[in-house]
């Protein structure tokens, strides 16, 4: 069985964004309900796919040594900047910014749109020209920028990132498939931004999960092939970036998951190595024995934000981002730091790595926001570690573990009273969901009792 090709899947309406497809091929419910969500990726090794070609692993810089690495990381142009305070910072916080020449209605979109939650305000709107910037990185230009005083790197820019033009074009494919099934996440800004792989969950009901936030249900092989195109990207740019990225921003990120699982749904086999699935020099190939990437990421599409800053782990507050299409003429969609005062012009193949806790944000498209009709290509995809998803996880392994031995000789006597708290809630909750659409006798009384004698021995 060959590799499998997704089709693009149109989720309705959603502007500026190319989400055609061919309703006579959609996957929608195709299979059973009992299957309506698949549990790893598909088999994809075929009698014509190429395994871990040396050819492509060199072009992909996929064999570079520690020698290699830090060469190209020490060519990298380096350049310093003092950070600002909150009173200085360019643009301030929660203010949208555009660039100096973006039409009025931009700033007329922004102003009337209605907002996703009533409780939203409206932020005020700051136009910038280029020489009120203390830098503007080309779409040219690779830079480290680091920090004038401590010397600490806060951003990478790194252009042509993936050397290999067919294997970004299946990348960008993925992610704007991705961006055309996925809910979007952030409602309240232009442009369409939607989960993948691992998440906290909603701050009312926090788990550990896959992220399955899409706008209808598919069939279980298109869901299957598409996270393992979309985790391909993902594991890929990881791999790619641990040559190509400074040590301890690669260090950072995998402090920051160390004790959790990773973007782990393309594994195979108990050494849980990734694959992924490429195109190159006009064939298939598949590679394997990859370093897992972080657990989360994001898609985005002609997506902008105010100027913000996000809570993140302290041992990683990294995002890695890649511009997998950008042909955006017209002004916006640049990324800029506010804390440095630094904006870095978009391009295609752009990978950039910057801390969640700076403040920072992307300039708004100049666009007609009204215009539906529009398509717009500027799409791709970030990894990071969300801020909850370590303690989420504790949790869940918590109660899982003490789920599967309930009934059997692992007792609560090894437990402290604020972990007897956590498996307590936890198995409750299962419990009263276990009963629902069931007769009540289903339900072990030999679980329902330890549940009580953990809640008694934590003191509720």
């Amino acid at each position: 069985m060959g590799l499998i090709s997704l089709p693009l899947v149109s989720s309705g309406a959603i502007p500026f964004l190319d989400t055609k497809a061919s309703l006579e091929s959609s996957p929608t419910q195709s299979r059973s309900h009992t299957k309506t969500w698949p549990i790893g990726a598909p088999e994809t090794v075929g009698a014509d796919v190429v395994i871990n070609d040396p050819q492509l692993l060199q072009a992909l810089c996929l064999d570079w040594d520690m020698v290699k690495s830090e060469a190209f990381i020490a060519k990298i142009p380096r350049y310093g900047f003092k950070a600002m305070s909150e009173e200085n910072l360019s643009p301030p916080k929660n203010t949208w910014a555009l660039e100096e020449g973006t039409s009025e209605v931009v700033e007329q979109y922004l102003t009337t749109k209605p907002p996703a939650d009533i409780r939203d305000k409206r932020y005020p709107i700051r136009y910038i020209a280029s020489s009120q910037w203390r830098r503007v990185i080309s779409p040219e230009e690779s830079v480290i920028l680091v920090d004038y005083h401590t010397q600490d790197i806060f951003a990478v820019v790194l252009r042509d990132f993936i050397e290999v033009p067919s294997v970004l074009s299946r990348f960008d494919k993925a992610s704007a498939q991705h961006i055309a099934i996925g809910r979007n996440v952030r409602k309240g800004d232009p442009g369409h931004m939607a989960q993948y792989g691992y998440t906290a969950g909603a701050r009312s009901a926090p788990k550990f999960a896959w992220a399955r936030n899409l706008d209808k249900k598919y069939s279980y092989d298109f869901l299957a092939s598409h996270n393992h195109e979309m985790m391909s990207a993902h594991t890929l740019v990881w791999n790619i970036a641990t040559k190509k990225v400074p040590a301890n921003i690669i260090a950072g990120f995998r402090a920051a998951c160390a004790d959790m699982p990773k973007g782990d749904w393309n594994t195979h086999g108990e050494l849980k190595q990734a694959r992924v699935s490429v195109d190159a020099f006009s064939g298939q190939h598949e590679i394997s024995g990859l370093e897992l990437g972080p657990p989360s990421g994001v898609c985005a599409g002609v997506y902008s934000r105010a100027c913000h800053f996000e809570d993140a782990p302290a041992d990683g507050p990294w995002v890695m981002s890649l511009t997998t299409n950008y042909d955006h003429v017209n002004l916006g969609g640049s990324f800029y730091s506010a804390k440095y005062g630094i904006m870095i012009k978009q391009a295609t193949n752009t990978l950039i790595v910057h801390k969640a806790t700076d403040w920072h944000g992307t300039t708004v498209h100049d666009v007609d926001w009204f215009d539906r009709s529009l398509v717009v290509q500027h799409r791709g995809f970030s990894l990071l570690v969300q801020n909850k998803l370590q303690s989420t996880w504790n949790k869940t392994r918590l109660a899982r573990s003490c789920k599967d031995n309930i009934g059997g000789q692992v007792g609560a006597e090894a437990l402290s009273t604020k972990e007897l708290r956590v498996v307590g809630t936890v198995l409750k909750r299962s419990l009263v969901k276990s009963r629902k659409g069931r007769p009540a006798e289903c339900v072990s009384k030999a679980k329902h009792s330890s549940i009580t004698r953990l809640r008694l021995k934590a003191g509720e």
